[in-house]
């Protein structure tokens, strides 16, 4: 039985989901703002961990995840940059979801922005003053917390402490400096939309409630999120959702614990944060997955160069591994296995303990312990004199390989033959026979100065290289020419 550990008790509990065999989960997504960091990363790679893990326990899971494309923070970046928000958000938004898959991060079913949310979010504020639970003053309208019994349940934090502690801006009559905006008026030439109180965009905590309505139907079955989201985003969260219908909005809450540098919170407000993009110039993505997943999703990761290599070394041994086990059973192909009753037990109970681990809160530190043992333990066996359990050893193989691919990680190894890095970092993924005729020609119609007898990985590059000169002066007819060119003959390629 799968158990989690929900916020919202605080107490571990046997997750049983409304619908089973359907799981409905809500993750808060980025402010698409700036270039995602390893904080987000780690949030994410976690939740992208327990979604393939339900699914292999046969669930089917609806995945949810939000894009906040209209924040003051957006506003203000564009009014440094001299760029219009709408575009900046769109830009960062592409940027985020490209950095998420460079490191094995399955897409959400649904990626609902707050731009293309406005209406819904109008009509659920509208509820919340039908209610009763909201109001409207000179800037804007206003979740009253007063209105909610349940208020700080899900934080623990007492609400006459939240009122004496809460700051009120001198333009906001609110009733109490503990409301929270749902709806901000525009002030003169800011970007707002018409709504019944007048033009403005949504306060940060209700885009989450209109949006999960608008997504999944009913109780959600796991809201997530990082740590610091639960006071005040995800309690306030609850107080809307629950306040405009009446009902649970979530059944099991989970929080991912900080990605730290010197044991403070990575964030970019403190300067102390390394953007995913920066990071994958220095390690393969597998490497940093298999950084996070040495850690339980609820625990503290202190970030370091030193501590991702050494994940990095661990990964190695355990592909390596894995790939004598295959070549062992490729030995014995046409041969007639003997069952060795040891070695069946004992890698049984191992495979058992891996994934007793991941149903204890998906304790992914505790699963790769137990899935190590098992590594040396095949590996010892494949090397005794005499050993010939070719299908158990089949079965281990297939095992860890599937083990690893809860973290987005292939066991396979990449051909040295069709990958090439450029110097700037570039990694160039080619199909195999690459037609060499074919660049060639191409790269003398672009003006690549191939020469005779080139190979084609050589050719590929000089073809890059025009490309980046053309984007850099700005033709971008020439630019997509040759990116449409590559793709169309099988070479990928993968900025870094």
């Amino acid at each position: 039985m799968l158990k989690v550990y929900n916020s919202l008790s605080k107490k571990t509990e046997e997750f049983r989901p409304a619908s089973s065999p359907k799981v409905t989960i809500y993750v808060c997504g980025v402010t698409v703002y700036d270039f995602c960091h390893l904080g987000h990363a780690r949030t994410y790679a976690a939740f992208d961990t327990i979604r393939r893990y339900l699914q292999k326990k046969g669930y089917s899971v609806l995945f949810v995840q939000n894009v906040t494309d209209v924040d003051d923070k957006i506003i203000n970046r564009a009014k440094e940059k001299g760029v219009e928000p709408l575009a900046l958000a769109a830009k960062f938004d592409a940027l985020a979801r490209e950095d998420f898959a460079t490191l094995g991060i399955e897409n959400a079913n649904a990626y609902p922005k707050v731009t293309e949310t406005i209406r819904g979010i109008i009509d659920f504020i509208a509820v919340l003053v039908k209610n009763g639970a909201a109001y409207q003053n000179a800037t804007g309208v206003y979740f009253e917390i007063a209105k909610f019994r349940g208020y700080g349940r899900l934080s623990g934090q007492d609400l006459e402490l939240i009122k004496r502690g809460a700051r009120i801006d001198v333009d906001e009559a609110k009733r109490d400096p503990a409301d929270f905006a749902l709806w901000k008026l525009s002030k003169p030439g800011e970007l707002g939309w018409d709504s019944p109180w007048g033009k403005g965009r949504p306060g940060w905590h209700i885009e989450c409630s209109a949006m999960s309505k608008q997504e999944i139907d009913g109780t959600i079955d796991i809201h997530g999120g990082a740590r610091d989201l639960i006071f005040p985003h995800h309690e306030n969260e609850i107080a809307q959702s629950e306040s405009y219908d009446r009902k649970p909005f979530v059944k099991y809450w989970l929080h991912t614990g900080f990605l730290t540098v010197n044991g403070e919170k990575m964030a970019k407000s403190l300067g102390n944060f390394v953007t995913i993009r920066d990071a994958l110039t220095k390690f393969d993505p597998q490497a940093i997955r298999w950084f996070f997943a040495q850690t339980h999703y609820r625990s503290p990761i202190d970030y370091s160069e030193r501590e991702v290599g050494k994940s990095a070394v661990a990964l190695k041994r355990a592909k390596n591994s894995i790939e004598e086990i295959g070549a062992f059973i490729t030995s014995g192909k046409g041969k007639a296995g003997v069952p060795d009753k040891d070695f069946m037990a004992n890698s049984a109970e191992a495979m058992k303990i891996t994934y007793d681990k991941m149903d204890d809160d998906f304790d992914t530190s505790g699963a790769i312990a137990a899935f190590n043992d098992l590594l040396r333990l095949a590996n010892q066996k494949i090397r005794e004199p005499g050993f010939a359990d070719y299908e158990q050893a089949q079965k281990t193989r297939q095992f860890c390989m599937d083990f690893l691919g809860l973290f987005g990680i292939s066991a396979g190894t990449e051909a040295k033959e069709d990958i090439v890095r450029t110097q700037d970092g570039k990694k160039i993924r080619f199909a195999k026979n690459p037609d060499t005729a074919a660049l060639a020609d191409f790269a003398a119609s672009v003006g690549a100065g191939a020469n005779a007898g080139t190979g084609a990985h050589e050719i590929a590059i000089l073809i890059l290289e025009t490309r980046e000169k053309a984007r850099k002066s700005k033709n971008y007819v020439l630019a997509d020419k040759i990116r449409d060119f590559l793709k169309a003959n099988g070479i990928e390629v993968e900025d870094k």
